[in-house]
């Protein structure tokens, strides 16, 4: 359904044109009305209107004026003008200013509603489905987006400062010298049967939409799930730096945005069979303060009212329930447990150093909650999970229990929170060393086994391939690992093994060389012979005989 407001001076024109269109049912318009340009304006604060029915000649303001400022306001707005003057030059400057039609009263009923028809046309085709998820297809293909995504989650998780340059570089349109306007997006009912293609391919049709509706607004655009997204935005890049800063004190940018959420709603519910829930900045914020805005709307959606679904709100709405006395450290420092927990310490020597990094970041956060028992108890609790569930993933079983690894004191045995966070820190380095511990074990366990595989079947094949199989390692990691942990390659200790296998049974036993030579793996006695030579400097006969 689209918002029609019908504008002219003469108020028996504007009621029969509101009465025409409410009997109009297949259009699905919902009508407002104004008797003046000023009245019209005073409406467009607190709607967003979509098309625009308006009389070019009025008093005061005309239709041209009020066209220009009705575009600046809701650029996406269609504009029907209608007069009773068939003046070639209104023609002229209504088509110049992006009039969608031109109609004169005199053209009767069915032509006015032919215009306005055309307008919601014409919203209809910006809104097609076929052409967002080809243009997500192809977006998801380049490898740009992906840097992008990984620099402005570094700035919502405050690992990063806000970059000109970077930003620059990496395409992002908006200046560090502004504040932005920030909306959290979720995606409440995936509509069913899809697959996880086809839900990324909608989410990022969900992000095309955006720009397209946003086009005359800075905007940068992060799916930081395939169900969850964040948009930053910025007024137009070519306003300048006054007029910027204007815009910032009267959020002008707030309300059109929060306007225009309403027909992403709206478009994602018709169009593509989503249901999305927004949570946006009542005003923009400095770069600074974007992880602790990031955690604040994020908490705006958890609470969330009615369903839960389909819900716009304000972070002013932690205002109207009591919730607005959340510190900044407290939504940082929830934020960055909620980041702890879904890293990897046990990967790469970068990941392993990321996560201390973390870590390290929210133990000092914390420091500044001594005062809030929820969230240093979500902190204790939350990193106290994933170390024992660390801890458990190394013992396993009969051995975890044994350990006492799950047992774990309660926030309130701690006589401070710095108590507390020593507490964490032992236990902590406890992990560490029996992950260490436990690797070497593993390590040890291999290099063992294949040591004593090849001493059992030294008459049998030995080749890397071969050994590699049995302990279900790549070869090529299989060699490297065997020489950093017993400081010869595998093929020079199979020799060496061989050699002296050789040897004890020149010396001990009275088979024949060619018996010998089967038992160490050779076929032939003389290749054996040649071989034996080379690394002894003897033949096996002459061996013997020494010996």
């Amino acid at each position: 359904m689209y918002r029609l407001l019908i504008v002219d001076n003469e108020p028996k024109i504007v009621k029969g044109l509101q009465q025409l269109f409410e009997e109009e049912i297949a259009l699905e318009l919902e009508v407002y009305r104004a008797f003046s340009a000023s009245e019209a304006l005073a409406c467009l604060e607190k709607i967003k209107i979509d098309i625009l029915l308006s009389d070019i000649r009025m008093p005061g303001m005309d239709g041209l004026e009020l066209h220009r400022q009705v575009t600046r306001r809701w650029p996406r707005c269609r504009v029907v003008f209608l007069s009773g003057y068939d003046d070639f030059r209104y023609v002229q400057a209504a088509l110049r200013q992006g009039g969608v039609d031109y109609v004169l009263k005199t053209d009767g009923d069915e032509a006015i509603v032919a215009a306005v028809a055309k307008a919601a046309e014409m919203l209809s085709e910006q809104m097609e489905t076929e052409r967002w998820i080809r243009s997500a297809a192809e977006q998801i293909n380049e490898t740009l987006p992906m840097l992008r995504k990984e620099y402005a989650t570094s700035l919502l998780r405050g690992d990063n400062q806000a970059s000109q340059l970077r930003m620059d570089e990496l395409g992002i349109g908006l200046s560090t010298e502004r504040k932005v306007l920030m909306v959290v997006g979720r995606v409440d009912r995936w509509r069913d049967g899809l697959s996880s293609r086809d839900r990324t391919l909608l989410s990022y049709a969900i992000q095309k939409m955006a720009e397209e509706l946003f086009e005359r607004t800075a905007l940068f655009s992060l799916m930081t799930e395939t169900s969850r997204f964040v948009w930053l935005l910025q007024s137009d890049a070519g306003t300048t730096g006054e007029e910027a800063l204007r815009e910032e004190k009267s959020d002008s940018l707030a309300l059109f945005v929060q306007g225009t959420l309403e027909s992403i709603q709206s478009a994602c519910k018709a169009y593509l069979k989503v249901a999305i829930s927004f949570a946006t900045g009542s005003g923009a914020t400095d770069w600074a303060s974007l992880p602790a805005k990031y955690a604040e709307l994020n908490d705006v959606l958890f609470h969330g009212l009615g369903e839960g679904e389909e819900m716009l709100l304000t972070d002013r709405y932690l205002v109207a329930t009591g919730k607005e006395d959340k510190s900044v450290y407290e939504l940082q420092a929830r934020s960055k447990l909620q980041q702890l927990l879904t890293m990897e310490p046990e990967g790469s020597q970068e990941a392993r150093e990321d996560f201390a990094e973390t870590y390290l970041k929210l133990k000092e956060i914390s420091l500044h909650c001594r005062n809030d028992v929820e969230v240093l108890s979500e902190i204790y609790y939350g990193v106290g999970y994933l170390l024992i569930s660390l801890s458990n993933r190394n013992r396993g079983g009969q051995t975890a229990r044994e350990s006492g690894d799950y047992k774990w004191s309660s926030l309130g045995e701690h006589a401070s929170w710095e108590q507390a966070l020593r507490y964490l820190d032992e236990r902590l380095e406890g992990w560490i060393h029996l992950r260490e511990e436990k690797r070497e074990e593993n390590t040890h366990s291999i290099i063992r086994q294949l040591q004593s595989y090849i001493a059992d079947h030294l008459d049998q094949d030995l080749s890397l391939g071969r050994l590699s199989d049995i302990v279900y390692l790549n070869p090529s990691y299989l060699s490297r690992l065997f020489k950093q942990q017993t400081g010869v390659g595998v093929l020079e200790y199979t020799t060496e093994m061989r050699i002296l296998k050789a040897k004890d049974l020149l010396s001990r036993s009275m088979l024949k060389i060619h018996e010998i030579a089967g038992r160490v793996g050779f076929d032939s006695a003389n290749y054996f012979g040649r071989f034996f030579k080379k690394e002894t400097g003897m033949t096996p006969q002459e061996y013997r005989e020494r010996k």
